[in-house]
């Protein structure tokens, strides 16, 4: 059985893969931006609400939120501006680079405190949780149109 913080940093190995994945292919964000958006609302209702409430950890926590907001704001951006317009593959490298370095602060700061502070009861049963709840939303997210538009070949007109 996987913990919450093992489950988390599987995802996020999964999303550093789809952030090559774009790179070649631009059209592949739209996945990126499922994964992230459900990835984000898991982490804190699973996580990050646990963590609020322990002093040792709070402020980092709290951190771990507001760079969710600020991802959130640059995926939006990212997802409304043309994909082929120069500035989208600028705009997406300063975004990976944010990606990363809140990835990586998690995985060596946060997470190891969270091991420390959780029960392992506590931490298996968000992680079996988390495990559920993102295959569950993935499969609904990755069933909408655009998802499906995607896989399509173009008609030709």
């Amino acid at each position: 059985m996987k913990t919450i913080t093992k489950a988390l940093i599987e995802h996020h190995n999964e999303m550093r893969k789809l952030v090559k994945e774009i790179k070649k292919d631009p059209s592949k964000f739209i996945f990126l931006k499922k994964h992230l958006d459900i990835h984000h609302e898991l982490e804190e209702d699973l996580l990050l609400s646990k963590l609020h409430v322990k002093k040792e950890v709070k402020a980092e926590s709290l951190e771990s939120q507001e760079e969710h907001f600020v991802l959130n704001i640059l995926l939006l951006d990212l997802a409304d501006f043309p994909k082929d317009n120069a500035r989208w593959m600028v705009k997406f490298k300063v975004f990976e680079e944010i990606l990363d370095h809140h990835l990586t602060e998690e995985e060596e700061d946060l997470f190891p405190e969270a091991e420390n502070i959780l029960s392992k009861e506590e931490q298996t049963a968000s992680g079996a949780q988390f495990m559920e709840l993102k295959e569950r939303r993935l499969l609904a997210a990755l069933e909408t149109k655009p998802v499906r538009e995607l896989e399509k070949p173009k008609k030709a007109e």
